[in-house]
């Protein structure tokens, strides 16, 4: 339905005094003719005649109700109205106000349908800018949070949005200032431009709180004849629902593109460095030297991942690579001219924000020149994604490197090949005695000797840098250490030795977190 502030419009020549409530526009779903209702509620317009005025007293009002009276003259208002409600009264008829309302009403259900149909039939971002201008009849344009264009239409008859955006190709913060002066939370804004015969609609798309998009309406005055902000809403309705859909057929035509490229280096249909750097000429971003892959998965996706929303919010934090959905994953592309082995990603924790937010986990490869490789690189890292939820240090942790785990991987690709042949989980018989030993104390003491060994080891014997890993005092290590000495009698200057001890503590590490098999004494 038309919003209310519209409808007063339509109405004016015939108002005679209103009682508004202060706040947001309000958009009523329904109509209803006043009569005896014990309870007048917010969701909709009451309709009533002078003489049905008395009735306001019999009735619970709540908050934000809606009240319009027809055929009223001046002494028919009263002195003190409910405070609670908004009130209008108008010297025309039932007859009128009831058609004006549905009249506007049977546009904005017009606007509802053609929208819907446009998105039935696949209709993208631009589509649906397109059909606001025309609806509109005015230039129209989106942009995401930060007011970068997303997507323009009837930009040549612009008097106004195309001067602001086209310096930088973003909505300079003063216009959005002067939409919104209420605060970032509000959603629905107007501006008359100074100097001008323009007015500069408004509206804000939110999911779960955070503000994703801005869709803008520039029309002339005097007033158009159709409720702009009604135009927006639906608009701003489709437009947040292909955003925010969890179709992985709606994504945007760049977003296919790379995932068609994906799919045919991952699936082997291009398998020479030659057929993939010409494949990924043709990216929405371009590809330079050095290529790493950032894997994102999804354990609990059942719940739905809205992807389009998603990949918008990813390219905020990687603003070079490519990006696509793969099998449900989000599989990025980063690129750069110079060997770089251990990049800040992060943003700032907002993709460790965004990663809770959806119950994500990221993992990132090494890079490689090598682009026949990225088959490859990837398999290892949608592997090390697998394994780092299960082996990470904190619960907090949700990024992470294939560096920090291709022991790890190395393990693992050891145990499958291992089943593969024994067809049996007896893995244990890869690890040292010594480290079979230490955790069977373990178990019967409640103690944590093994863990000390590993860090001990890892540390390069250093019992400070080891006392810090553990959380232990330094004397409570040496301590622990001597008791290990006694309990293995083996030679820790033998480097050979100490590398296979690390590696047999990482393996029971495995088999107990990645594996879940408990080892018993």
């Amino acid at each position: 339905m038309s919003s209310l502030r519209f409808l007063i419009h339509r109405l004016q020549p015939f108002l005679i005094r209103s009682f508004l409530q202060p706040g947001e526009d309000l958009s009523p779903d329904r109509v209803e003719l006043l009569s005896a209702q014990k309870e007048l509620t917010t969701d909709r317009i009451y309709l009533g005649e002078a003489r049905s005025i008395p009735l306001l007293e019999r009735a619970q009002i709540l908050p934000g109700a809606v009240i319009l009276f027809s055929n009223c003259n001046v002494q028919d208002v009263p002195a003190a109205p409910p405070s609670q409600a908004s009130l209008l009264f108008f010297n025309c008829s039932l007859a009128k106000l009831y058609n004006t309302i549905a009249d506007a009403s049977a546009h904005v259900e017009r606007w509802q349908r053609a929208f819907q149909e446009l998105t039935d039939h696949g209709g993208g971002l631009h589509a649906i800018v397109d059909l606001t201008a025309r609806f509109a009849e005015a230039p129209v344009l989106l942009t995401d949070q930060n007011g970068r264009v997303v997507a323009s239409s009837g930009s040549e008859s612009s008097g106004f949005l195309t001067g602001q955006v086209a310096a930088t190709g973003a909505l300079p913060a003063r216009t959005v200032e002067s939409l919104f002066p209420n605060g970032p939370s509000e959603e629905r804004g107007a501006y008359a431009v100074p100097g001008t015969d323009l007015i500069l609609y408004g509206r804000r798309m939110f999911h779960d709180g955070a503000l994703f998009g801005l869709l803008l309406v520039e029309a002339r005055r005097p007033l158009p004849e159709w409720d702009m902000y009604a135009l927006c809403d639906c608009a701003a309705g489709h437009l947040s629902r292909r955003l925010l859909s969890r179709d992985l057929d709606r994504l945007g035509s760049s977003t296919k593109r790379f995932q068609q490229c994906w799919s045919d280096i991952v699936e082997r249909r291009l398998t020479s460095s030659i057929e993939i750097r010409a494949a990924l000429s043709h990216m929405p971003i371009p590809v330079d030297d050095f290529v790493q892959v950032v894997v994102i998965t999804f354990p609990n996706r059942s719940s739905g991942v809205p992807y389009n929303y998603l990949l918008a919010q990813l390219r905020e934090i990687f603003t070079d690579a490519n990006m696509a959905v793969y099998n449900g994953d989000v599989i990025i592309l980063r690129s750069y001219q110079e060997r770089t082995f251990r990049p800040d990603l992060d943003g700032g924790g907002r993709l460790t924000a965004l990663l809770a937010r959806y119950d994500g986990y990221a993992a990132i490869s090494n890079g490689t020149r090598k682009v026949e490789a990225l088959r490859s690189i990837f398999l290892l890292t949608r592997r090390t994604v697998i394994l780092a939820q299960a082996l990470r240090q904190t619960d907090g942790e949700r990024i992470f490197f294939h560096e920090d785990y291709s022991m790890y991987c190395l393990i693992d690709l050891c145990v499958q090949r291992y089943l593969e042949i024994e067809g049996n989980e007896d893995v244990l018989y890869l690890i040292h005695p010594a480290v079979i030993h230490l955790t069977r104390y373990d178990r019967q003491h409640n103690n944590n000797l093994r863990d000390v060994l590993y860090y001990y080891l890892l540390n390069d014997r250093n019992l400070v840098k080891t006392a810090a890993a553990t959380y232990m005092h330094r004397n409570t290590v040496i301590n622990k250490m001597s008791k290990i000495m006694d309990l293995i009698h083996l030679d820790l200057e033998d480097g050979n030795l100490r590398q296979r001890l690390m590696l047999s503590c990482q393996f029971i590490r495995y088999y107990e977190k990645v594996m879940e098999r408990e080892f018993r004494p």
